[in-house]
């Protein structure tokens, strides 16, 4: 439940930064659509962040090896 909040608070966090760092007012249709396409770009950035890291600890020997 704690993992679902925090993920929760950082897409909605994410949300944000880019409403005020684009200057948008979500008011007008143009610029609900370039948040939306924004939005979309930044979450699949994300994700393919996490395969990238999630790729490389499971590439990873994690056992010590016997001397």
């Amino acid at each position: 439940m704690k993992l679902v909040l925090i993920l929760m608070k950082i897409f909605i966090i994410g949300a944000l930064l880019i409403i005020s760092n684009q200057n948008l007012a979500m008011s007008l249709e143009e610029n609900r659509v370039h948040f939306v396409t924004e939005y979309a770009s930044w979450v699949s950035h994300l994700f393919n962040q996490g395969l990238s890291i999630a790729s490389y600890v499971i590439k990873n020997e994690w056992l010590p090896e016997n001397p």
